[in-house]
């Protein structure tokens, strides 16, 4: 009897994990399945291109975009699960993928949600079998040159002008939308139109800064469901990467230069993880806190990887030490930096978890080896991103707006060339923004920062923001040991011993020439 009651007691069990597990394994599906956009490339897709795809992801995900993406033969399946779908440089399908791709275009409301399809495609080899094989091959007209001329331009401004490399130019012959000069063979084509479901860009090296910046504006344009254009983000002056050893004086220098013209600044510092109470360092901060009173923030950089399999515990508890080191000092980072590829990478994304807001900047860790993946799931976090902004010109301004931009500044540039960057920042139409503006937070061991409405709280204790000048001790004990005492003596003691060298190798070279004439005297010119 109770062997009976056991059997039914573990089947009663079994079954209820079976149903429990079933409805895990059904919202995953569902939680992989669904996106805001499906981004499908070529089953060959070389290096390149998936540095491409890769990039054009990065890009909209600053936008809270949630993306999918793989290639033709594998998400063909799953075309109906998406209103937004683009077909990124696309040079051969495998086969029933055009079959699928009209059989979407055609098709009503897709599953995805209440909207009708629309399709992106992007370059030309590809969008011109389509045309063909959909029976539209009146509708385009075909150039076989390879090189064009783009004139793009941001929001009224003077275009910006560059080439274009393509195996070949398709334009339609009528749109309902266009956007950019494309000039091929005197011809002047488009860089985006718009015919019914049927979205084209002629051009796909998002390589090309030019075509990276417009691609996009235009597809932050394809995928607003409102008339009018996209909302506007806000770009940041980010002096990039100071260490606390730099010349302070040009940091308060370039410091005050935004303060008297009240812009808006990042400060984006290094971490530091000992000797946080030298008086250099308390100098640096000095500055730092002046720039806070000022309405200037404070990033920290993410410590610098050197591990081939990153240990994210370890980069934790570095990224701890620092933070500990600059709230001593009275500084508070509001947000972390991070190479722009860590946004594909599963320990890199639990480390970025711990921050609301995320600054990238355009270098990548050279160890860091991405994880296979068919979506960004970086976006689930909710960040507020900031992406470095796309250098078409010198001065690296921000003609792009629909994602938040910050403009890096290095304190190694000449300060007249600082000046003219923050100029040329001023003069742009996209606006300012502060982050104390917004909300902020991190979590670390042991530390918990809010900061909302003025307030800002750490540990739960409120933090002052007034700048106070520091204390700096009369004489400061190093701590040094004996060979660090050794080295300071001798790096103090180096230019007499320069000159105690140079006055020995003066005088023996004088006795090396003395004795040479007397030695010619006595035995050459005897009488």
């Amino acid at each position: 009897m109770m062997y009976r009651k056991f059997l039914a007691c573990m089947g009663g069990f079994l079954v209820f994990s079976f149903v429990s597990m079933g409805g895990v394994f059904t919202a995953y599906a569902e939680e992989i399945s669904q996106g805001d956009i499906l981004i499908i490339y070529s089953d060959n897709a070389g290096e390149d291109t998936m540095a491409a795809v890769n990039d054009l992801v990065e890009l909209l995900t600053y936008q809270s975009f949630k993306i999918s993406y793989g290639p033709a033969s594998f998400e063909m399946q799953y075309m109906d699960r998406y209103s937004y779908i683009i077909c990124y440089d696309l040079d051969q399908s495998p086969a029933g993928f055009t079959e699928r791709l009209e059989q979407y275009e055609n098709s009503g409301i897709t599953a995805g949600g209440m909207e009708s399809p629309h399709i992106l495609f992007t370059g030309n080899k590809y969008f011109k079998y389509y045309l063909d094989h959909t029976k539209r091959s009146d509708q385009y007209e075909l150039l076989s040159s390879t090189v064009g001329q783009l004139k793009y331009s941001f929001h009224g401004l003077d275009s910006m002008t560059g080439l274009v490399r393509e195996s070949c130019f398709v334009f339609l012959k009528k749109s309902s939308y266009r956007s950019g000069t494309l000039t091929v063979n005197d011809k002047n084509g488009y860089f985006c139109a718009e015919n019914g479901r049927l979205t084209h860009i002629s051009a796909a090296d998002i390589s090309n800064q030019l075509i990276r910046a417009a691609m996009i504006k235009e597809v932050s344009q394809w995928k607003w469901p409102y008339n009018g254009s996209p909302h506007v983000y806000a770009q940041y002056i980010l002096i990039d990467r100071v260490y606390p050893y730099e010349d302070p004086e040009k940091l308060l220098k370039t410091v005050k230069l935004l303060i008297e013209k009240k812009t808006p600044f990042v400060i984006s510092v290094m971490p530091m993880y000992v000797n946080g109470d030298y008086p250099s360092m308390i100098h640096f901060c000095e500055v730092l806190r002046f720039a806070q009173a000022g309405g200037g923030a404070v990033i920290i950089n993410a410590p610098i990887n050197q591990m081939n399999r990153l240990d994210k515990d370890v980069m934790l508890d570095y990224l701890n030490r620092a933070m500990i080191i600059y709230n001593k000092q009275g500084v508070y980072p509001l947000a972390l930096e991070v190479p722009r590829n860590w946004m594909f990478q599963k320990d890199t994304i639990e480390i970025m978890s711990h921050f609301k807001t995320i600054f990238t900047s355009s270098e990548t860790d050279s160890y860091l080896k991405p994880d296979n993946r068919n979506s960004n799931e970086v976006y689930k976090d909710g960040h507020q991103w900031v992406g470095t902004s796309i250098p078409i010109d010198d001065t690296k301004v921000s003609y792009v707006s629909v994602y938040s931009t910050s403009v890096p500044i290095s304190l190694q540039e000449d300060y007249e060339e600082i000046e003219r960057k923050v100029k040329a920042c001023r003069d742009s139409f996209v606006p300012f923004k502060s982050l104390w503006d917004m909300e902020q937070g991190y979590w670390m061991d042991k530390q918990l920062m809010t900061y909302k409405n003025g307030d800002l709280i750490l540990n739960d204790k409120k933090m002052d923001l007034k700048f106070t000048p520091a204390v700096y001790p009369d004489h400061y004990n190093y701590r040094r040991n004996m060979l660090q005492r050794f080295s300071r003596d001798l790096t103090s003691q180096s230019r007499r011993l320069v000159i105690a060298v140079g006055l020995t190798s003066v005088l023996f070279l004088f006795l090396i020439l003395w004795a040479r004439y007397r030695n010619r005297k006595n035995y050459f010119f005897h009488d």
